[in-house]
């Protein structure tokens, strides 16, 4: 009984997930004249792929592309900060190391969206001349990223067993051999998991991405999805074309990567 109880509520939870991104699709794929009618036409109208093609011609694939190259830069950095930080909180005793874990735990919110550190974070990259550049972004989202990859990698050290590094160690191996050669090949899944989690934060950031740049050249698909909100009104066809076209290089990752992803956050963040 408790097994139909839960099947039945997780349809319950899909299909409330699903309708409004079925009904986006629709709606992206309707004529003007069909957007408006009432009551709402569901099916019975005739596709046209015009809000499409409005949305190619307006440079959006431009945006799609650089905004991968956002993503792909801010997974490899926050990668690569966040394992060796992750191997040092787990196998090191060091000054003010658990006021420091503190921290990256309060910080992990960040990975979500930090509108509140938006003013102080253009007044700097403002003095420093950091703004509208093509690093911009991706380093603002690494900073927003990486407290969350070190704490699903630092979750996956844990059963890592200290023996492993003992025994290289008595081979000859150095800490940095000992994090190349052990630690990186048994933590795979929760770098797996760390990376698709900054990849897809960094491609939902909306607010710094509105802000920190402001050259159409540089604009990441967010910002490009709101330019057809105009003043005057929302234009519902291309509005949701975009945003279906936006969805799908998400979708494409956690149909290729969801086993990983829930690997990796399984023997990551929630251990311990």
């Amino acid at each position: 009984m408790a097994g139909i109880l839960a099947t039945g509520l997780f349809l319950v939870l899909a299909l409330l997930n699903l309708i409004p991104l079925v009904w986006g699709v629709l709606t992206s794929l309707k004529a003007e004249a069909d957007l408006f009618k009432f009551p709402p036409v569901i099916f019975g109208f005739q596709p046209t792929l015009a809000n499409y093609e409005r949305v190619i011609e307006s440079g959006f694939l431009q945006n799609m592309q650089v905004t991968v190259l956002y993503c792909v830069g801010t997974v490899v950095a926050a990668l690569t900060l966040a394992l060796p930080a992750a191997y040092a909180f787990d196998r090191f005793e060091f000054p003010f190391r658990k006021t420091l874990l503190l921290l990256v735990v309060a910080s992990i919110p960040l990975s979500l969206g930090a509108a509140a550190l938006l003013i102080p974070n253009y007044i700097y990259f403002t003095r420093l001349g950091l703004t509208n550049n093509w690093f911009t972004l991706p380093l603002i989202y690494t900073a927003h990223q990486l407290p969350m990859a070190i704490w699903i990698i630092k979750g996956t050290l844990e059963g890592i067993p200290r023996e492993l590094d003992e025994a290289a160690v008595a081979d000859g191996a150095s800490h940095f051999d000992v994090l190349r050669l052990v630690i990186l090949p048994l933590s795979r899944s929760a770098l797996g998991a760390a990376g698709v989690m900054a990849f897809v934060g960094s491609w939902n950031e909306f607010v710094a991405s509105t802000v920190m740049v402001d050259n159409p050249a540089l604009r990441p698909v967010q910002p490009a999805i709101y330019n057809f909100i105009g003043y005057f009104g929302r234009e519902w066809g291309p509005l949701t074309a975009s945003a279906t076209m936006a969805i799908i290089p998400i979708l494409i990752i956690f149909i290729l990567l969801g086993r990983l992803i829930v690997s990796g956050l399984t023997k990551g963040s929630v251990k311990g």
